[in-house]
């Protein structure tokens, strides 16, 4: 796995390492390993109209029907390759990388996210030998805005909304629907950054970035706003801000959202979930099941399971009526459900939890090295502590966990841990800065 080639999509700049013969033959490819009628979308990025173009022309010398339906977020994509009965998907996006990345993101029948193993690496076998020949397969354009935005209202037991809302779209693909569902909710909605922009001019379009949400608790501060929701570049990702202007934890919106799961439904966590996420989905009667890191673990674990939520560090949510997929509009209107039902203010809420101490680092190590420190610091651990090797090594202690893991898109090696007492986590730290040092330069 190399160059545009990653674990859960295929990713660079443009135009340097996105030439556009190289990814008309990755559209020639994916074409003919999922020849059949395909949805393709694309985000808000200046160069997603023309590398959609050639994308499509890709999967049309495959012998690929194409269904256009334009500038969407990957969860419309999502959506339309399930609720349609669509034989794959495709959106081009680079999600909540910088202005000057793009690719695409694929996706099997039923809106199951494809990964490196086994799709991506055979469209990087193949597509050096694809051959580009005049268009064999139909074109299609459908706009499917009013389908995706009924079936979201749908899933949603509230029914009217007395609250304002600041929505910080981030010039992303986002910026239609968003304030379009929450208003069709009844909401007051102030739109923040909601003009389709591919520059993502003030930052780029990913809220969970250091300072990147500066604006919007501005604006909610200056219009007295009930909360704020901000979403990434491709409307995957969520943040979340309360009335005062704080930024709400992505391991707190992921405890709040178990609030509107069944009883005795199973709720997906991976291995860097707090523990207070885990203790919520327990105090809520549900069943936690844990995963690897990564969406398309996440989505597939979800399925099999027939679980009801799932969720991630990085603020995606996963939910069943949303095909196991992760979307950011969905799950906002998910913490609004449990915050209205509920008859919970967000900062009460926020009060009302546990508090955990936690940390994270990713520390650069050679690509062929990455894998091999992991393998070792398992056979060590295993000699003295308790460990899971689920995703890496886990080391759990008697008030905390840290883990190790081999970066699957980068690298690095992925660190991450935490304890609920602070005298546990300063320990903690300094076993993980023992462990850092030792990293190979």
């Amino acid at each position: 796995m190399a160059g545009i080639f990653k674990a859960y999509d295929i990713r660079g700049v443009y135009p340097d390492e996105l030439k556009h013969e190289v990814f008309q033959k990755v559209g020639s490819s994916f074409g003919a390993i999922r020849c059949g009628n395909i949805v393709v979308g694309s985000d808000a990025r200046k160069s997603s109209p023309v590398l959609k173009e050639l994308f499509i022309k890709g999967l049309h010398s495959a012998g690929s029907n194409v269904v256009d339906v334009g500038s969407v977020t990957t969860p419309m994509i999502i959506f339309a390759t399930a609720h349609y009965g669509f034989h794959a998907g495709a959106i081009i996006t680079a999600s909540h990388n910088p202005p000057q990345y793009n690719g695409v993101k694929l996706y099997d029948k039923g809106g199951v996210p494809l990964s490196y193993e086994p799709v991506i690496r055979e469209i990087e076998e193949l597509y050096e030998f694809a051959n580009i020949i005049p268009a064999q397969g139909k074109l299609e354009k459908k706009d499917i805005y009013q389908d995706y935005k009924n079936f979201l209202l749908s899933n949603i037991k509230i029914k009217n909304v007395p609250m304002k809302i600041v929505v910080d779209c981030f010039n992303g693909a986002d910026s239609k629907i968003a304030p379009d569902v929450l208003r069709a909710l009844g909401a007051t909605v102030v739109e923040l950054r909601c003009g389709f922009n591919g520059d993502f001019p003030e930052s780029g379009p990913d809220p969970t970035h250091p300072g990147n949400l500066d604006l919007l608790k501005q604006k909610v501060l200056e219009e007295k706003a009930d909360i704020g929701f901000a979403y990434d570049g491709d409307g995957d990702r969520l943040a979340v801000v309360d009335s005062k202007g704080n930024v709400i934890e992505s391991k707190t919106v992921f405890s709040l959202l178990t609030e509107s799961i069944q009883p005795n439904s199973k709720i997906v966590y991976d291995i860097l979930t707090s523990n207070t996420v885990i203790d919520a989905i327990k105090q809520n009667n549900c069943i936690p099941v844990v995963c690897r890191v990564g969406h398309t673990y996440i989505t597939q674990k979800i399925l099999q399971e027939g679980a009801a939520l799932g969720g991630e560090l990085s603020g995606h949510f996963y939910f069943k009526e949303t095909f196991g997929g992760d979307d950011a509009l969905f799950a906002s209107l998910k913490v609004l459900e449990c915050l209205i039902t509920k008859g919970i203010k967000l900062e009460d809420y926020v009060a009302s939890r546990p508090k955990s101490f936690f940390g994270e680092k990713r520390i650069v190590i050679n690509a062929d090295e990455k894998w091999s420190f992991v393998d070792k610091l398992k056979e060590e651990f295993s000699k003295s502590y308790k460990i899971d090797t689920l995703d890496g090594v886990k080391v759990i202690f008697d008030k905390g966990w840290a883990v190790f893991r081999a970066s699957n898109t980068e690298s690095k090696i992925s660190i991450a841990y935490e304890s609920l007492d602070v005298q546990e986590f300063e320990k903690i730290k300094k076993f993980v800065e023992e462990v850092i040092a030792r990293v190979p330069k």
